[in-house]
């Protein structure tokens, strides 16, 4: 039984030199060609399902962390960092006023939310820059 399997498998590969060379390149390149399929299939099951993960994101959600009471400093400086990447100022002057007021003079704050508040907020907004810094001054005298 042994010498039948052995004698299949020696007649299968190829018997001189240049043959076997080839015979090798090709189970190799098989090889690597199924690897990089599957590899691929993987990341586009992985993308799409990322996807189906994201929520969006609404200023109400941002208002529900400032009104927190126990937000975190961390909290706070996420919030601030997604209404500047997700919403705009202009015509939502009045709220996300109260907003930045909120998340400035909140309990928890501490001074790298104030650095986010200007690298993030104030240089994007340039024309609101006046009030934007109203804001933190009042802020930091409270």
């Amino acid at each position: 039984m042994i010498e039948k399997i052995s004698d299949f498998i020696i007649s299968i590969l190829p018997s001189s030199a240049l043959f076997y060379i080839i015979f090798l390149f090709s189970i190799f390149a098989l090889s690597l060609g199924l690897i990089l399929f599957f590899s691929k299939r993987l990341k586009k099951k992985n993308k799409l399902s990322d996807n189906k993960n994201k929520k969006e994101i609404t200023f109400d959600m941002l208002k529900e962390i400032v009104n927190n009471k126990n937000a975190t400093s961390k909290d706070l400086a996420s919030a601030l960092i997604l209404f500047s990447e997700n919403f705009e100022l202009k015509g939502n002057e009045k709220d996300a006023f109260e907003f930045f007021k909120k998340v400035l003079t909140h309990k928890n704050r501490d001074k790298n939310l104030f650095k986010i508040y200007q690298e993030k907020i104030v240089s994007k907004y340039k024309n609101f820059k006046d009030q934007l810094n109203e804001i933190e001054k009042e802020a930091l005298n409270k």
